[in-house]
């Protein structure tokens, strides 16, 4: 069980909550509302003693058991040389990964020798997809996946964030509240560095509360959520 006790860093404040074994989550929340440090925090990047893994600090863990236990994907992909090839970056991720077969899943095979930095956005979104596939870790943390993907990848990766056995648990920051509705997950809501929501999904998308989280800028349309232009609402 991954959970976090009173965690206060940056601009978080006395974030507590509890994620069952076997259970995934979404984070949603405002621009600045403190997701990123979140995400951040729970896999150790940003050091702190208040959030556990198995009753363990995950302060307390060894390098090596961080990285099978954790992987964040970041919603930009960072590059510390500017030569290396997609097929190295997923070897760095887990060196006995099966890097091939991956690439096939996300359909970009054919660029298994580019350089990274001559990826597209998007193909730089699918390869950072295609390393946390690799890598296997038991809790997967996703900042805007789909943020730079078209619409075909969009629905291919979230058939995989659904269904992929290669992803134990599945940590999904995002403001596609469709993706956030179709995922069915426990939701987490922050506003300001603080926690307003931890529920089921359905009592977050409830119209009462979307009307109190979003004012009236959320028309809901069934199981579909469009943003609200009309000024005079």
């Amino acid at each position: 069980m991954l959970h976090a006790t009173n965690l206060s860093v940056q601009i978080l404040k006395n974030i507590s909550f509890s994620l069952e074994e076997g259970k995934n989550l979404t984070i949603l929340g405002a621009n600045g509302s403190g997701k990123t440090t979140l995400a951040k925090a729970l896999c150790g990047l940003i050091p702190s003693d208040a959030v556990y893994c198995d009753d363990l600090p995950v302060a307390s863990l060894s390098p090596k058991k961080r990285s099978e236990t954790f992987h964040f994907v970041p919603a930009k992909l960072h590059l510390y040389d500017e030569y290396l090839r997609v097929s190295d970056y997923l070897k760095l991720c887990a060196p006995l990964g099966q890097i091939d077969t991956v690439l096939e899943e996300l359909g970009i095979s054919r660029l298994r020798g580019s350089r990274c930095a001559e990826l597209s956005s998007g193909e730089s979104a699918l390869l950072m997809v295609a390393g946390a596939m690799v890598r296997g870790a038991r809790y997967t943390i996703f900042d805007e996946p789909t943020a730079n993907l078209d619409p075909l990848n969009k629905v291919k990766l979230y058939r995989l964030l659904k269904t992929s056995p290669r992803f134990e648990h599945r940590l999904l920051i995002t403001h596609d509240l469709n993706l956030a509705h179709a995922m069915g997950s426990p939701i987490l809501y922050l506003d300001r560095g603080e926690k307003r929501f931890f529920g089921s999904c359905d009592a977050f998308f409830d119209p009462e509360h979307l009307a109190r989280c979003f004012g009236g800028s959320i028309t809901r349309e069934g199981d579909h959520f469009m943003v609200n232009y009309d000024e005079n609402r």
